[in-house]
């Protein structure tokens, strides 16, 4: 599963629910949703540290050694200057989400394991993502998302335009607490927070009701089958 940024769409669901109607006990199939989706909020443990100011975009662009890149976009006039006066914020509560920009509070958030030694390349790729979104967004005076208008701010700041891209140390493998698998096919779901649906009552969405039943498996922080 690759890392995500922050996106508004609702995620497809990976799988279906059986649940009895109120009239005349007839079983229906119906989608569930996901406990959290593939891009998820920053929303967290509480006892994970909140999010902390790290300075404006300028200073951090300085600081690394991102100036120059950040320049090429100079050309997009008012919303340039907008985008370098946005905050910085670093939080330790998102789990799988690398960075999210919230333009109208002017703002980025960087995960903050971004900013562990040797990430140094994840942490600017990032950065310029989310700048991108600020810069799209305030030229056009609208939500970009990932969309044409997006990619060419992207390609002027010499990143290429991905919406996602793969970061282990970030993964839902990495962070799940519960893993189920299809016992056809073996398809894995994983969830960073704990299921509110029980595995008796989903299925797999390639296999169907009949085949493709679902068992809890063992996962990286040890949740026993």
């Amino acid at each position: 599963m690759a890392a995500r940024y922050r996106d508004s769409r609702q995620v497809e669901l990976p799988f279906l629910e059986f649940a009895d109607t109120e009239a005349g006990g007839e079983r229906e199939q119906r989608r569930v949703p996901a406990p959290e989706s593939a891009i998820p909020d920053e929303s967290g443990d509480a006892a994970l540290p909140k999010r902390s100011r790290l300075g404006s975009v300028a200073e951090m662009a300085a600081a690394w050694n991102l100036t120059a890149r950040l320049a090429n976009a100079a050309p997009i006039g008012a919303a340039y200057g907008e985008c370098l006066d946005c905050a910085v914020e670093v939080s330790g509560r998102a789990k799988v989400q690398a960075g999210v920009a919230y333009t109208e509070e002017r703002r980025i958030v960087l995960n903050t394991k971004l900013l562990e030694a040797g990430r140094e390349a994840d942490r600017d790729a990032t950065f310029l993502h989310e700048c991108a979104h600020i810069l799209a967004n305030r030229c056009y005076r609208a939500r970009c998302n990932h969309d044409h208008r997006w990619k060419r701010v992207m390609e002027m700041l010499g990143e290429p335009p991905r919406a996602s891209h793969r970061l282990d140390y970030l993964s839902r493998e990495a962070h799940a607490v519960v893993a189920w698998a299809c016992r056809n096919c073996g398809e894995a779901y994983h969830f960073v927070r704990a299921p509110r649906r029980r595995v008796s009552d989903c299925y797999c969405r390639h296999c169907g009701p009949r085949a493709g039943r679902l068992e809890v498996t063992s996962t990286s922080r040890g949740a026993v089958a």
